[in-house]
């Protein structure tokens, strides 16, 4: 089965199914950036874009699975704050510069090739002073089919350009499952050479 049926078969077994609680890096990375406008990709069922609007963040959210975005629209039906894609993150387009931009559980279902692609489009969608948050797998699912598992200090490493700080990287282990996780902010000056 492809991940796009394979979450909304999962979706439709249990509208909840990541929980309500957003990820924990996400509430950390609101030190950097603490409103304006937020771009999720990979929104799912909404855990996150639904954290971000409550705290003010007008959010877009972009999803394949049709049953995730249903969801969204049903529980967020009265918010004007909240636009909705249903898209393959690769094709989404935009013209629009966002404060925040999370990929949080994303990055793993494709190629590296893909993935740089992805990364090279969220900094570009990335205004000066705006933070980016990653989040990707570092162990195999049980499925045993995520296309990219990421490598001890790999994800931090998408982000070495000079326009770009690292405020926050970590790897957690729990359980046989470990997750690099990832803030970055880009400078709302060019720093010199050295």
């Amino acid at each position: 089965m492809d991940f796009q049926g394979r979450f909304n078969q999962k979706y439709r077994a249990n509208p909840r199914l990541f929980g309500q609680e957003p990820m924990p890096v996400l509430k950390k990375a609101l030190q950097f950036v603490s409103s304006g406008t937020a771009l999720e990709l990979g929104v799912g069922n909404g855990r996150n874009a639904g954290y971000l609007l409550k705290n003010g963040f007008t959010v877009t959210g972009v999803d394949n699975s049709q049953e995730g975005i249903k969801i969204l629209q049903q529980n967020f039906s009265q918010e004007p704050k909240l636009k909705l894609f249903k898209a393959d993150v690769l094709d989404f387009v935009t013209e629009e510069k966002f404060d925040f931009i999370c990929a949080i559980g994303l990055l793993h279902f494709f190629e590296l090739e893909n993935i740089n692609k992805l990364v090279n489009k969220i900094k570009t969608f990335t205004k000066k002073g705006g933070v980016n948050v990653l989040a990707a797998k570092m162990t195999q699912n049980f499925a045993n089919d995520l296309p990219h598992i990421f490598a001890h200090n790999e994800l931090k490493g998408f982000y070495t350009q000079p326009e770009w700080e690292i405020k926050h990287y970590e790897e957690i282990e729990r359980g046989r499952a470990k997750i690099a996780t990832l803030i970055v902010q880009k400078h709302t000056y060019r720093p010199r050479p050295m």
